[in-house]
Parts: C-alpha cells; sequence; structure tokens
C-alpha cells in the first residue's frame, strides 16, 4: 500500500479517488478478532503490541496467525525472544498449528519474506538486528521506516511486539508508535476472580475507531466466546476509554500545576507510557476546552495551566483545607 505522502496541493475531497485498498480487509475468521479490527485488518498496516509480561502477547499473535492461515492468507512469526522449539510448543498448546515460524532478526531479510506474505509479526521490536552498524538510536529508526514502508509497497501488513519497563512505560524512544499506524495493548482486568480476563484495545487506530475487546486467556490460549463476568458487589470497575481519558487528561493537568513553567511534549508524552501522538491529542484538547495554555510551536511548545483551571485547583485546595480543621 503506497498512501504517496509526498508534498500536493490543496484539493477538494469530491475530487480524490480513495484507494480500493481502504475498503480491503484481512479477515483472521474470529468474529471478536475481525470486530477489534473494524471487520478486518488493513493490508499493508503497520502496528505494535505492548503488554506487560504474562499477559498473553505472543498466544495472541499465534492465535490471531492461525486464523488468518485458515483464511487462506501466508503468515509468517519473526522471533528473536524464543527458540522455534518454545514457539512451536506454545503453538501446539493453543492449537495454532499451521502458523509458520522463524528465528530471524536481521532487517533486511524479514524484509525480503514480506514481498511473499500477507501479514508477519516481529517479536520483539527490541531484538532486531542489521549487519551495518548504527547505534541504538540509528537501528531504531532504519528498523521502524524499513519495515512500515515495505510493508506499504507490498500490502504485507507488519505487527512489532513491543517491550515495557517495570513501570510499564515502553522501552527506547517515541518514534515506533508514533510511526505506526495503529498501537494495541492487552491489560489484565483486575475487578474479576478471573486471573486470566482480559482486555484488549487500540490507544491508537489511524483506520478505524479505538475498539476494546474483552476475553479470557487459559491453558489453551485465548477463548474469545468467553465473557468476562464480573463480582457485583465490587466497587472498582474496568476504566472505560472514557474513564482512561479523564485519568490522562488530569495527569497532564497535574504535571502543569506541580511545575508552574509549563511541560513540554517529551515529559507530558512520558506521563502517557510515551505515546507522543495521545499526548498532543490531549493537551490540544486541554486548551481547546480553556484548561491549558500553549506558548511556542513545535518541540518548543510549553503548556502552562490557563488562569481559569489554575484559580479553581487553588479553590478546591483551599475549601479542602477548610474542611480538615
Amino acid at each position: 500500500m503506497d498512501l504517496d505522502l509526498t508534498s500536493t496541493k490543496l484539493t477538494r475531497v469530491c475530487d480524490i479517488t480513495i484507494p480500493d485498498i481502504f475498503n480491503r480487509r484481512l479477515k483472521t475468521g474470529i468474529t471478536k478478532i475481525d470486530a477489534l479490527f473494524d471487520e478486518g485488518i488493513l493490508p499493508g498496516s503497520a502496528l505494535t503490541l505492548t503488554a506487560k509480561a504474562g499477559c498473553g502477547k505472543t498466544t495472541f499473535m499465534l492465535q490471531l496467525l492461525d486464523g488468518m492461515d485458515r483464511n487462506g492468507y501466508k503468515t509468517g512469526y519473526f522471533s528473536g525472544e524464543e527458540s522455534i522449539y518454545q514457539l512451536a510448543y506454545t503453538a501446539n498448546r493453543v492449537n495454532a498449528k499451521s502458523v509458520a515460524i522463524a528465528n530471524m532478526t536481521d532487517i533486511d531479510e524479514i524484509s525480503d519474506y514480506m514481498n511473499d506474505l500477507d501479514f508477519i509479526v516481529i517479536d520483539s521490536f527490541q531484538a532486531l538486528t542489521t549487519k551495518t552498524k548504527m547505534n541504538s538510536r540509528q537501528l531504531e529508526k532504519y528498523a521502524v521506516q524499513t519495515l512500515t514502508k515495505r510493508a506499504k509497497d507490498t500490502e504485507c501488513t507488519v505487527v512489532f511486539i513491543m517491550h515495557l519497563t517495570k513501570s510499564g512505560e515502553l522501552k527506547g524512544g517515541t518514534i515506533v508508535p508514533h510511526t505506526v499506524d495503529s498501537n494495541l495493548k492487552i491489560d489484565r482486568i483486575d475487578d474479576v476472580d478471573n486471573d486470566g480476563a482480559r482486555v484488549v484495545y487500540f490507544e491508537k487506530n489511524r483506520f478505524g475507531p479505538c475498539n476494546e475487546l474483552e476475553t479470557v486467556i487459559g491453558p489453551h490460549g485465548y477463548d474469545f466466546d468467553a465473557v468476562v463476568i464480573r463480582d457485583e458487589e465490587s466497587t472498582t470497575k474496568v476504566p472505560s476509554k472514557a474513564d482512561r481519558k479523564a485519568a490522562d487528561r488530569e495527569a497532564l493537568l497535574e504535571a502543569m500545576s506541580i511545575q508552574p513553567t509549563g511541560i513540554n511534549i517529551s515529559e507530558a508524552s512520558k506521563l502517557l507510557e510515551d505515546n507522543v501522538n495521545r499526548a498532543y491529542n490531549l493537551l490540544r484538547e486541554l486548551v481547546t476546552i480553556g484548561k491549558a495554555n500553549k506558548d511556542g510551536r513545535g518541540n518548543d511548545g510549553v503548556w502552562t495551566l490557563s488562569a481559569g483551571e489554575l484559580e479553581s485547583r487553588e479553590d478546591n485546595i483551599l475549601a479542602f483545607a477548610a474542611q480538615n480543621k
């Protein structure tokens, strides 16, 4: 898929012909996964998948690839984390026996395979290598630019499994989540008795809505038909997308109140798991609704609390102090 991101003149939307590929989707045959991806995955797109250790990233992708393979697509799982024997053991356990797997980390070798495949998984992005000597920043940039461009050229969708730090932040820079089309995440659901309850959701999706899927993982993989049942007496609820958004906005406002000189985009994105796009969008919303001000442009931009928001927070502090005398 060539998105042709070259400079263009202003053109009315009614005069633009949308490429047919935007209307074609790769189907897994697993109803709830296809619905998660808005009735299928866009050919040639690039995604990240993040989750804490043990949440089921590998299992999820093996079952997805197996579904695609059964639907007639050609897929590949390239691992630099586990040997093919470990992967084969897991794949057999979750009945994903048709998936083609390889121990391969060289960027250019993987790129060559994309000519003949429809969908690949790279586990993990941090394990990628190249024969050309590069520092870590150059390698990161070369890897994401080479493989995302190759995805567009060959219409082979690529998923990068990403590592998180112990604190839950993305390892490395922000270039990968910013460059790809979609960021997918898996989290545990904490307010249920079932330790296998998971929520799979989009944090960014350029080609569809930010859907989410609640499911259950067990010894034989994900049961996508299972229903997550919550304890009616539980006072703790899984944060909805709206709740997560409100919490992220509050985190940004709190950072501005602690740092009166303001925060920049780098500081803001660190509060949101290094998600630069989400930070930009939320900061823009805060300015629009009058809770924050922005000074400067681009990387020099700084966001501070608006006078009204600052006054509101000061009033709340005074009221709290008065109640607790």
